[in-house]
């Protein structure tokens, strides 16, 4: 009685001093609420011996009026908590040694079946908008074991930064087993709660990443390394130790050295970047990645547009508490310094090509493998380099099939990939995409590029955002694709013949569903509008009333419902759009009219680019009768129907060729609800009238897939006349695409991007409508002959006359 009488007093002590200084949130883990704090029969676990988590707890529950975990359980002198004990070292006996939770023994000898313990997280300084110093920094949450002077600081400098977080309730009763005694069921119990507790901290700060070097030495000595080291130094004892230390350079350039001091820092530093220069990154779908969390290794591959998609996500997912993901970057960016920085920060740098360094890969994907194995989260770019035109590029193959295989090696790892759109109302590249957008040879990435840049940042930039797709299960996906339940492999070696599909599908998947978390933007709506414009002059009420329109057609189609999409006013889209710098009006006849310039129309396409894949299918059937007077709505359906298998994977969309029907009968029925399509007697379809505004309307959908269609014409057509190589192949259409910009004033910058052609000409290789002989030359399939007349209903005379004229 009097201990409790004593511990109670200096509680009543401590609480007083320390209370003023603490503030606090408060999370709910998937199957807990503040319904079951309520509980009468509630014991709860704490991860430390600290007085202030335990005053934290206590202001918690006297605000929610519900049991205090310093009160008396009923009708005991025993605390309503438990505090794991850290283990301590025994000099004498040389070995660690472990304590029993205090409070749990006597908690478990009450043969109280009803019990039910609930683990409790405590996160200080997880706020780093409120850290305004190093040193604060240096006393945020970590992996160290904290002593009292670092407890002391914490509450002094974060106590006002506190994260409480509530995990779901273990009933005792389903933990104990009538044949231990309490104390082994008490340590049975310790080692469940150290366990709940490493993965929610993991979950919400990264994996202990303390033991480095220790990481550094065991791949370099890793056994597969070992035997590929043997392997070449063939008995050479000089080539061997050469090796070994190739071996552990390479580990320790490709391993990360996450520094939370550095990643406080940075974290503070992008605060002001994005609410300053950006009107901050705005979110959606979060909640269906914490769900997810606690019990996966999460990859995030996100779209990759800008310099600072780097820093965006990982500042993200730190500010709304989830685990720092290790980048993969390109070797490229390890300079002097910002390397290092770049590392601390959670980068692990990569060489662009290393098939033919045998080491080096082992090596790689060992640090890979363990990744996964650990828990930690990764983000990489699918695409490898930055899209210029704004569309999204074909999935690069090695770190996708990388992750295939470092999964299919692990026993048990959970694994999802998370589809990631990353988007701008204003990119601060803009201008030095310029040149690549008006049709000249791309550059290589450099990091100085981004200082380049700088002159943009004191600019108007609008809004960022991220919106997280649909996750990917692998271990789903590898059942369904390989169709086999056994698809694990034994090495790093190994390369299943399976591999190089399923690499390529789970590319396909990815990109669907960034392409399907695309963000409907002010810049990207009032460069649709005024680009897909015939002659790419607008006033003000003109484009207000398109940008209405093709809103009203997103809203208006239920395979776009969840579709983020800006809640400007049309009038406020055409204000902002002015005000980011992208356009300039014109005032003529008293009217504000946007009529851009060369420069500037091509940098709207970009943006244009970035939603056009959500129009397409409407444009198709509007494409269809374009150039005709009437077809039957049969016809019309099968044109469009017809060419979709042409453009489905270039555009990732997300119907197969047996599901699109359906969504091609939608949409031709809302176009001709709104006028846009005009449906005859006997099912007879045609244009609106050629005076009216619907008209006007008409043509600018049909605007956003001719482009595309032209593209695959001009492909086609040259192999129509004869084999060539690819490379011929794109000079011959990147010349015909820059004379017929000159005749049409249209810029093609679908050609202007090297590499979304090279990915085109692959997609078709892939889709089998282009043949590759052994001699590498290209021809067309035989598929594509027989639709070479259908594909003349989708142009005009003068267009095919000029193309089979400049083929010839």
């Amino acid at each position: 009685m009097l201990r409790f009488w004593i511990r109670e007093k200096f509680f009543s002590v401590a609480k007083y001093c320390v209370s003023p200084f603490i503030s606090f949130e408060v999370e709910f883990e998937e199957g807990i609420s503040k319904k079951d704090l309520s509980n009468p029969k509630t014991i709860y676990a704490l991860p430390n011996k600290s007085v202030s988590e335990l005053v934290a707890l206590d202001k918690y529950t006297n605000k929610q009026n519900i049991a205090s975990p310093i009160e008396s359980f009923e009708e005991t002198n025993l605390p309503r908590f438990i505090r794991l004990i850290p283990p301590k070292f025994d000099i004498g006996a040389q070995k660690i040694k472990r304590f029993l939770p205090e409070n749990l023994p006597e908690i478990l000898s009450l043969e109280d079946e009803k019990i039910i313990l609930i683990p409790v997280s405590l996160y200080w300084g997880m706020h780093p908008d409120k850290q305004k110093s190093f040193f604060k920094i240096v006393f945020s949450q970590s992996w160290a074991v904290s002593g009292s002077f670092k407890k002391f600081f914490r509450v002094l400098l974060h106590g006002r930064s506190l994260v409480i977080k509530f995990n779901r309730p273990l009933t005792l009763s389903e933990l104990k087993d009538k044949e231990r005694t309490a104390e082994e069921s008490s340590r049975l119990v310790s080692r469940y709660l150290r366990a709940i507790f490493r993965k929610t901290k993991k979950a919400a700060i990264g994996p202990d990443i303390s033991h480095r070097r220790t990481l550094v030495r065991s791949l370099s000595r890793d056994k597969v390394v070992r035997e590929e080291i043997k392997a070449q130094s063939n008995g050479d004892l000089k080539k061997k130790r050469r090796l070994n230390k190739k071996a552990f350079k390479y580990a320790n350039e490709i391993c990360s050295d996450i520094n939370y001091p550095i990643v406080r820092n940075l974290q503070r530093g992008l605060g002001w970047f994005w609410n300053k220069r950006y009107d901050g990154i705005h979110l959606r779908n979060l909640d269906k990645i914490k769900s997810i969390a606690d019990d996966n290794s999460l990859v995030y591959v996100p779209c990759h547009r800008s310099h600072i998609d780097y820093l965006a996500l990982s500042y993200i997912l730190l500010e709304k508490g989830l685990m720092l993901p290790h980048i993969a970057a390109g070797n490229n960016l390890n300079l002097p310094i910002l390397g290092r920085i770049g590392k601390g920060g959670g980068a692990f740098f990569m060489r662009r090509s290393f098939r033919d360094n045998k080491l080096y890969s082992l090596i790689f994907f060992q640090y890979f493998r363990r990744l996964l194995q650990r828990g930690s989260s990764i983000k990489y770019f699918p695409e490898g380099g930055r899209s210029r035109s704004g569309f999204s590029l074909q999935a690069k193959p090695g770190l996708l099939s990388m992750t295939i295989r470092s999964f299919a090696s692990l026993s048990n790892e959970k694994v999802k990939l998370i589809p990631t759109y990353i988007g701008y109302e204003k990119i601060i590249e803009g201008n030095s995409y310029l040149s690549e957008l008006l049709g000249k040879e791309k550059k290589r990435e450099n990091f100085l590029d981004l200082f380049k840049t700088i002159k943009d940042f004191g600019n108007f930039l609008g809004n960022a955002y991220i919106n997280f797709g649909e996750p990917i299960d692998l271990k789903d996906f590898l059942e369904q694709e390989v169709a086999l339940k056994d698809y694990r492999i034994n090495s790093p070696l190994d390369r299943p013949i399976w591999l190089k599909k399923a690499t390529h599908r789970l590319g396909i998947e990815v990109m669907k569903g960034i392409n399907k978390s695309s963000v409907i933007t002010t810049s990207s709506l009032f460069s649709l509008s005024l680009l897909t414009e015939t002659t790419q002059t607008l006033d003000t009420k003109i484009i207000s009333k398109r940008i209405e329109l093709f809103i009203d057609l997103l809203k208006r189609n239920q395979n776009f419902k969840d579709v983020w999409l800006t809640e400007d006013s049309p009038e406020k889209i055409i204000t902002k759009t002015e005000e980011l710098g992208l356009v300039t009006s014109q005032l003529i006849g008293g009217e504000r009219v946007f009529r851009p310039t060369r420069n500037e129309a091509a940098l709207l396409s970009f943006y244009q680019n970035n939603i056009s894949h959500f129009f397409l299918l409407y444009s198709l059937v509007c494409l269809s009768l374009k150039y005709v007077e009437e077809l039957s709505e049969k016809e019309v359906l099968r044109l469009t129907n017809l060419v979709y298998p042409f453009l489905q994977s270039d555009f990732y969309l997300p119907w197969t060729n047996e599901q699109v029907g359906k969504v091609i009968v939608n949409n031709l029925k809302i176009l001709i609800e709104l006028g846009l399509v005009v449906k005859k007697d006997k099912d007879l379809l045609t244009k609106p009238e050629k005076d009216s505004k619907e008209y006007r309307d008409f043509l600018a959908l049909s605007n956003i897939s001719e482009p595309s269609i032209k593209r695959f014409y001009i492909v086609m057509s040259t192999l129509w006349k004869e084999e060539t190589d690819i490379l011929e192949l794109q000079d011959k259409c990147e010349a015909i695409a820059n004379k017929l910009q000159e005749i049409e004033g249209w810029l093609y910058t679908e050609f202007s991007d090297a590499s979304k052609f090279k990915s085109f000409i692959t997609k078709l290789l892939d889709d089998r409508y282009i043949k590759e002989n052994t001699n590498n030359m290209l021809s067309a399939s035989r598929i594509t002959k027989r639709v070479q007349k259908e594909f003349k209903q989708f142009f005009n005379q003068e267009f095919m006359n000029e193309v089979n004229k400049l083929n010839l």
